[in-house]
């Protein structure tokens, strides 16, 4: 049967035109937006399509070999390590439920004593139609250990509701808590504070529930009413306070509230200070508090009687990613070009040091050596050349790549802390850092079963590529120890590059086959994130927005002209605002890139800033800036991907959105697939399973996909297979061969009248 690219229902293409500047603004696909009602068509066309890519026989015997590998490499674990609450330890053990979706039972005891279940999510009658998409997100212990309250993200689409239950029995209140973002306990464990989120999703309120009440009786204590701020909820390690931030990416208001008496609110730091300020408060020395006022970086103040002073100044280059306060030491957790790691010092004598984690430790596996204790060692033994360490234009290092995260470390008064540690080749390592004694542990690796993968063949390499304004931009690549600059390397591009956020160098069981079938992965730390602190996110924002987009340009020019690549085997990834990147990158330069890999992709920028109602306009504002103002306008509509697709030659392109995702909503997904099939697929610029294909996943998920490990694998699984079979083996001839089925399940694929015949 002829499989034809033409349309499968009848609609008529309107126009949106308004005049903004002194121009005329046309959007042909407008309605997608204003009509959810005409997105069905498109969702079920674009499901066909993408399932009969993956039927294809080829393509299916690439898929189950990623996917088997992959998923037989589990998490070895049964449980994760305890952390203390008090008198308690308190522990997730992993389950799954009938579903296939994992979870956590999180368990506990007392020093020597039987555990206990506190939570098992499966023995709640509530929950039970939810098992397949729940998720839990937080977590919340009452000060007497009697009670708890958890957020449960029912459908995976980011819309929180709150439960809380006794712990010594399966008991639930009746009363559930919607539109709740975080919750806390009062002293009295008779109350909850929450804030509540609006119908865009923004926190906005805080609220103060008394257990046994209904959520309509719930008292407001402070309401957000400029919608560029949300609300976010923390308390103090030692109990005494609870912290209630407005902010947004570039400052915020500190208020702080008496846990004792939740309606005691008082103003620590005001908004107008435009800064961003973090609390932590010292039972005995006040107040230590995170703060970028006046300084290039975020520094740490120390309270004196009614001022703050420096205690605190990181190096040139340091960047103070967080702050942990115990009773006698602050511990900090720093980034150095992409970098991790962790300085402690002491409260009582001011010694500062940095933690430094052997690479012996690192890749010495925990169930042969239980003990893996060693002494710390001082920074200026160990790293004497650190400066030139980070200055070289090349550099390799077994351990580069590193991610370290603080564990809960719940217990102010406690001398000892817990962190994990990944790095691309290496999952999920929790160490345990004694600050009396100075000795560092490994308590667990995350163990994989299944195929055993051969680490010690790859390593991680740091490189700098040039941009068009000749900025230096850091390329981490992961790669086979026997690579070669021969031209002839596969390689997948990642690129994030807004909000201040780091380009992740993360752990992905995926990507340890691909390593194995010869893929190199890269990760460009472009402009826009905060890889070299806030003045590498300030370069990239607003009217300069575009220097994100000409750094991944440098980068992908750089590994080509380098010989580690060509064009027939680049590919990028871009996720969310990272799709904004990728997809004006190949629209400016479409012959650098073989594949492009869209995942829940923001890509109708000017459109979406051009809404005030949508959820995300306001805010974003700071970081696109805002197109009611001429420049702005002008800089947005000479990159935004969906304004600028173009008659021109694509690469291969593979989509994900999710039905639930109000991010990245699925309408601008599609009006920017509907767009380029008209623009492109006219003149035989994409086909649909030809050389420059594109398909469309579309999942009933929020913005960050499938909920569970298993819905995680499968659809990296599928974007590698996309990727495999367009680049892995060229398929020069397998491309060219065409599709076909019976008459009675033909399918129209919108805008091609192309016959494509069975291959």
């Amino acid at each position: 049967m002829i499989i034809k690219r033409g349309l499968n229902f009848s609609r008529l293409i309107k126009e949106a035109s308004k005049l903004i500047h002194g121009r005329q603004y046309i959007d042909h696909f407008w309605y997608l937006k204003s009509n959810p009602e005409s997105l069905q068509p498109l969702i079920d066309n674009e499901t066909k399509i993408k399932n009969l890519f993956f039927e294809q026989p080829q393509i299916k015997e690439i898929f189950n070999d990623y996917y088997q590998v992959s998923y037989g490499r589990k998490d070895g674990r049964t449980h994760d390590i305890p952390e203390f609450y008090d008198e308690y330890e308190y522990n997730g053990r992993f389950a799954y439920f009938d579903t296939g979706n994992d979870y956590q039972i999180i368990e506990r005891s007392l020093k020597g004593s039987e555990k206990e279940i506190v939570l098992d999510l499966k023995k709640i009658q509530f929950l039970k139609q939810y098992h397949a998409t729940m998720k839990l997100t937080k977590l919340k212990i009452s000060d007497d250990h009697k009670l708890i309250a958890f957020g449960i993200d029912l459908l995976n689409n980011e819309d929180i509701v709150w439960l809380m239950k006794y712990i010594d029995d399966d008991r639930v209140f009746r009363t559930k808590l919607f539109d709740c973002f975080d919750a806390a306990f009062t002293k009295d464990n008779m109350h909850l504070v929450y804030t509540q989120y609006d119908d865009k999703f923004r926190p906005y309120r805080l609220m103060l529930h008394k257990l046994g009440t209904t959520q309509e009786e719930d008292e407001l204590l402070f309401e957000e009413t400029d919608e560029q701020f949300y609300l976010d909820l923390q308390q103090t390690k030692d109990g005494k306070y609870f912290v209630l931030l407005s902010q947004t990416k570039q400052s915020n208001e500190v208020i702080l509230i008496d846990r004792e008496d939740p309606k005691n609110i008082q103003l620590l730091f005001s908004r107008k200070e435009n800064a961003i300020n973090l609390v932590h408060h010292h039972e005995e020395h006040g107040f230590y508090i995170l703060t970028n006022k006046n300084s290039y970086d975020y520094k740490v103040l120390k309270q004196e009687g009614d001022k703050f002073v420096d205690f605190y100044c990181p190096q040139q280059g340091e960047v103070l990613q967080e702050v942990d306060l115990f009773h006698k030491h602050l511990v900090l957790y720093f980034t150095k070009e992409s970098e991790s790691f962790i300085k402690v010092i002491s409260l009582q004598d001011k010694e500062i040091y940095n933690l430094f984690i052997p690479p012996s430790l690192v890749y010495t596996n925990h169930q042969k050596n239980k003990k893996n204790i060693l002494r710390n060692i001082y920074d200026k033994l160990i790293k004497k050349d650190q400066s030139q360490y980070f200055l070289n234009k090349k550099v390799q290092n077994e351990v580069l790549g590193a991610t370290i995260e603080p564990g809960v470390n719940h217990n102010y008064k406690s001398d000892l802390f817990q962190f994990h540690l990944s790095t691309p080749l290496v999952y999920d390592q929790v160490y345990q850092y004694n600050l009396s004694n100075k000795q560092l542990s490994k308590l667990q690796d995350a163990n994989l079963t299944g195929k055993p993968f051969k680490r010690e063949e790859f390593t991680c390499t740091r490189y700098y590529a040039s941009s068009k304004d000749g900025t230096e931009i850091p390329i981490t690549l992961v790669h086979h120890k026997a690579l070669q600059k021969n031209k002839q390397n596969k390689l997948l591009l990642h690129s994030y590059g807004a909000y201040g956020v780091p380009q992740e160098i993360p752990f992905n069981i995926v990507y340890l086959n691909a390593l194995e079938k010869g893929w190199t992965l890269a990760y460009a730390h472009i402009r826009g994130g905060n890889e070299r602190g806030q003045d590498w996110h300030r370069q990239a924002i607003q009217e300069n927005k575009i220097k994100s987009i000409e750094d991944l340009i440098g980068c992908a020019s750089y590994l080509i002209a380098e010989g580690y690549t060509n064009p027939s085997l680049l590919c990028g990834l871009g996720a969310s605002a990272g799709a904004t990147t990728l997809g004006a990158a190949i629209n400016i330069r479409p012959d650098l890139w073989k594949c492009a890999i869209l995942l829940s992709p923001f890509l109708d920028v000017l459109g979406s800033l051009l809404d005030e109602n949508l959820p995300l306009t306001k805010s974003d504002y700071l970081e696109f800036g805002n197109p009611n103002d001429k420049q702005i306008f002008d800089t947005i509509m000479s990159y935004s991907p969906y304004e600028n697709l173009k008659n021109q030659v694509y690469p291969a392109i593979y989509i994900s959105a999710g039905t639930g995702d109000f991010r990245a909503p699925l309408w601008n997904v599609l009006k920017y697939t509907e767009k380029l099939k008209q623009i492109a697929v006219k003149s035989k610029k994409v086909e649909t399973f030809g050389d420059h294909p594109l398909i469309i996943d579309i999942n009933d998920g929020g913005h960050y996909g499938g909920a569970g490990a298993q819905s995680v694998i499968e659809e990296r699984t599928r974007y590698m297979t996309f990727l495999d079979y367009y680049v892995g083996l060229g398929n020069k001839e397998s491309t060219k061969q065409n599709l076909t089925q019976d008459n009675d399940e033909s399918i129209q694929l919108a805008g091609e009248k192309d016959k494509i015949q069975k291959q």
